[in-house]
């Protein structure tokens, strides 16, 4: 009983710092996002950032007080899982109690070594009187051994009462955590509200603005997909079988950059991703839907962009008005950077995992960057938020 206990306390807690380092992420993340929107500056280029930056926090908020949600089930079934426990203790301490005193009386009954002794004497022979004292040493034996897991058991009891008691203020603690962390969420909503309607009165520029950020996007997406294409046309196949033409070498790193899914580090130091994987709707145009080729990450002024994994840089490109974008290949696995200037890298450069490309390109007067990262297998647009590590 004791060693399945203590066994149980060493996996609730492996499993509790689990959901603990989950909390501590969502709570870096928050305040990293924080941080951003302290830097943001009111100014109309700045307002979607910021409107981005607040949609962002509500998410990380939710995932936040989910997260205090399952550490506080976790607790509540170490509480019903020690409660439960101290009952059976209670009651086994009991019962061998009550065996105990039933051991006393008897032993009452037949107190004094004379009648021990007689009792010895009176045998048949010495086969019997040798059997009886054997009795008499075991039944001296059995009621000290009795006494020992009676002691036993109550140190295993004291410290079940103890770790309930930890457990009890842990389930507190994290009770108040969540009440603490759901006014901090209506708080940024309503932020968001108001931002939100301050930024409803210019639906015609922020629409005209969306067309031509998307126009600009969709022909930097052409250039990216034509691009690969020549690259599998180069080798004599198609993007989809690309992978079968790969040198040796390209098939390593393929294979590597493949096991590294969901470890790959970010591209900048800093940052928020502000723009999912996948069709969006716009949080200020009704019915206004667009597709997001990859994630758009708000980070900090000028920052730099580094790249997320060893490999080749196929083409330094741009669209006007869209700044630089840089397609770096891996194997059969491209990834693209896009809104770059100070560009550092030329066609057909090698590079190692974080090494400089350029930076982030910032608006005169912001404090705040927005930058574009995208992920391919062959022409297969991917989620790069499944792909890079925890920031």
């Amino acid at each position: 009983m004791f060693f399945t206990f203590v066994l149980a306390i060493g996996v609730n807690s492996q499993t509790r710092q689990t959901l603990e380092e989950q909390r501590r992420q969502v709570l870096r993340e928050i305040e990293e996002t924080n941080r951003l929107i302290r830097e943001t500056v009111r100014d109309q280029e700045q307002s979607v950032s910021k409107l981005g930056l607040l949609n962002a926090q509500v998410t990380q908020y939710n995932r936040l007080i989910s997260s205090i949600n399952s550490e506080i089930a976790f607790t509540n079934r170490q509480i019903n899982t020690t409660s439960a426990n101290i009952r059976q203790l209670t009651s086994d301490i009991e019962k061998m109690k009550t065996e105990y005193s039933q051991l006393l009386v008897q032993a009452y009954k037949n107190k004094g070594n004379y009648n021990r002794l007689i009792y010895i004497l009176s045998s048949k022979d010495f086969n019997e009187a040798y059997r009886r004292m054997k009795y008499f040493q075991q039944y001296s034996e059995y009621r000290k051994r009795q006494v020992a897991e009676i002691q036993l058991k109550q140190i295993e009891l004291n410290e079940a009462i103890e770790q309930l008691k930890i457990e009890r203020a842990d389930n507190e603690q994290l009770l108040a955590e969540r009440r603490q962390e759901s006014a901090k969420l209506q708080s940024v909503k309503a932020e968001l509200d108001r931002e939100t309607s301050r930024l409803r009165t210019q639906v015609n520029r922020l629409r005209t603005q969306l067309q031509a950020q998307q126009q600009r996007e969709r022909q930097i997406q052409l250039q990216i997909e034509r691009i690969i294409a020549e690259e599998a046309s180069r080798r004599g196949t198609t993007t989809a079988n690309m992978h079968e033409r790969l040198t040796p070498e390209e098939r390593l790193i393929s294979t590597n950059f493949r096991e590294n899914r969901g470890k790959l580090p970010w591209p900048m130091e800093r940052g928020t991703v502000t723009g999912k994987f996948g069709i969006v709707q716009h949080p200020l145009l009704p019915n206004v839907k667009f597709e997001n080729t990859g994630i758009s990450i708000t980070t900090v002024a000028d920052a730099e962009v580094r790249a997320v994994f060893d490999g080749v840089v196929v083409r330094v490109g741009g669209v006007p008005g869209a700044n630089t974008f840089v397609l770096l290949q891996h194997g059969n696995f491209f990834t693209a950077y896009q809104n770059l200037v100070e560009v550092a890298v030329k066609q057909g450069d090698r590079l190692t995992v974080k090494q400089p490309i350029g930076k982030a390109y910032t608006e005169r007067g912001a404090s705040n960057a927005e930058f574009q990262f995208q992920i391919y297998e062959g022409a297969k647009k991917l989620n790069p938020e499944l792909w890079l590590s925890k920031m």
